[in-house]
């Protein structure tokens, strides 16, 4: 595929590294010398220095044979203006970043109107991701399917925990995971696809995929009730910390927000009135202490800066609050200081990254979309995707256990879309058109179905 991002900043930047080892063509378009040499020295890619914005430029990227424009530019407005000459000029699919609220609440309008196809708005997914989390406090990761009708989530092991050195066939065997599946496990940073005689050990951590009923059980058993989350102190008035907030005081969470610039913080109360906002200094114990800082089930670290959302999750967890949630864009930070056991990490980067593939890998052999998500897990080596088996497909109409499927690679859920019902299926399992499937795979790029069989 030919694909031309516009804005090489973190997001564009990590972009282009994962659309370059998927092995698109990319050409990048960027305006600070500095930052273009820089992505091009680190990845195999084209690079053109200018205004995404001149109809002039885009006509020299060739825009009219670009299979996909992707605007990353700080700004939402340039980044709309862009993809919408790119589209005008011929581009086939255009994506555009654009964050601010006012344009998330009139989304369908801006499609319709400035000719873009995909808004993409890494803030608002991370909210959604950490509003999932919270749903299970002890859990380090939530990812959704089937319109949220079934969630993978990640948690270790316990010492206590009845799962615990036993093989997953016999797990299954005494009803310890009921309608739930072990999908992936990670033990000591070594990925593993379970099979019936994998042994689950204390510390593993392991994404458990099911209903939310189902998981809601299991999770009740493995840590108990008392580690649900009703009240949440966020520090910093991001754009993340909005989205956030909207959805969780609609829930009846105790929500007060803190943040340092005085103006931003009459501004966030402006916008969300029912949400407590205090002007403060949220990286300052004493200050915290003031808040009762304790006294939260949660504190979210989300402004702007990582090295003080890993300090104010420090403090989190040195006053006990029971779960602690920071936004890091640059992981390695957490390795360089040794900040490992914070219980979740949130990088927006990583989530446009998410939907980006998604779009891209599901438009590339197909009129329709056939992928309906995707997650990258276990830094990049494991793949959660949800895949619609469009007309034609070779698995239809056969069992599970006849398809020759590849190796760490697990059909985990599928969504039957003539009756509507959620099967956790098993061997004797039959595939049908429009049926919704969740594959979990230690392999790369699968756009469709077919491709988990061998062969293919």
């Amino acid at each position: 595929m030919r694909i031309v991002v516009m804005g090489a900043g973190s997001v564009g930047s990590y972009i282009v590294s994962i659309l370059t080892d998927e092995g698109h063509d990319v050409l990048v378009v960027e305006q600070d010398p500095d930052v273009l040499n820089y992505v091009l020295a680190e990845n195999d890619v084209m690079g053109i220095l200018g205004d995404g914005t001149d109809p002039d430029l885009l006509r020299e990227a060739e825009i009219k044979d670009a299979d996909f424009f992707i605007s990353l530019a700080d700004d939402d407005e340039v980044n709309i203006v862009a993809g919408n000459m790119a589209k005008v000029l011929g581009a086939k699919f255009t994506i555009a970043r654009v964050r601010s609220p006012k344009y998330q609440k009139n989304n369908e309008f801006m499609k319709t109107f400035m000719g873009i196809d995909y808004f993409l708005n890494p803030e608002r997914l991370s909210a959604i991701s950490i509003e999932l989390t919270l749903g299970y406090a002890m859990a380090s990761s939530v990812e959704s399917f089937f319109h949220d009708q079934v969630e993978m989530i990640q948690f270790e092991i316990r010492e206590d925990s009845l799962m615990a050195n036993k093989t997953l066939s016999d797990i299954t065997k005494y009803g310890l995971l009921n309608k739930v599946l072990i999908t992936i496990v990670d033990r000591d940073k070594k990925i593993f696809i379970p099979g019936g005689s994998f042994k689950i050990m204390p510390h593993d951590n392991v994404h458990v995929v099911g209903t939310p009923y189902d998981l809601r059980q299991l999770y009740l058993r493995e840590f108990g009730s008392k580690t649900d989350i009703k009240s949440t102190l966020i520090i910093g008035a991001s754009r993340i910390s909005y989205y956030l907030a909207e959805n969780i005081l609609q829930k009846g969470y105790d929500v007060k927000v803190i943040e340092v610039d005085e103006n931003k913080a009459r501004k966030f109360h402006h916008m969300l009135q029912k949400a407590v906002v205090i002007h403060g200094d949220g990286a300052n114990s004493t200050f915290l202490a003031e808040e009762n800082f304790e006294d939260y089930d949660s504190a979210i670290a989300l402004t702007g800066i990582d090295e003080r959302n890993i300090l104010i999750g420090l403090l989190a967890q040195k006053a006990g609050i029971p779960e602690v949630i920071t936004r890091v864009d640059n992981k390695d930070l957490l390795r360089v200081t040794g900040v490992l056991d914070i219980d979740i990490t949130v990088t927006p980067i990583k989530e446009a990254a998410n939907h980006i593939l998604k779009v891209i890998r599901s438009k590339e052999n197909a009129n329709e979309f056939s992928i309906s998500s995707l997650y990258l897990l276990e830094d990049n080596e494991v793949e959660a995707v949800e895949f619609l088996v469009l007309k034609g497909s070779k698995v239809i109409g056969k069992t599970l256990n006849s398809l020759k499927i590849k190796s760490d690679t697990l059909i985990a859920f599928l969504y039957r879309a003539k009756t509507g019902e959620i099967i956790a299926p098993n061997g004797e399992t039959i595939l049908e058109v429009n049926d919704q499937v969740i594959v979990i795979t230690k392999m790369k790029a699968f756009e469709n179905i077919d491709d988990i069989l061998e062969g293919k």
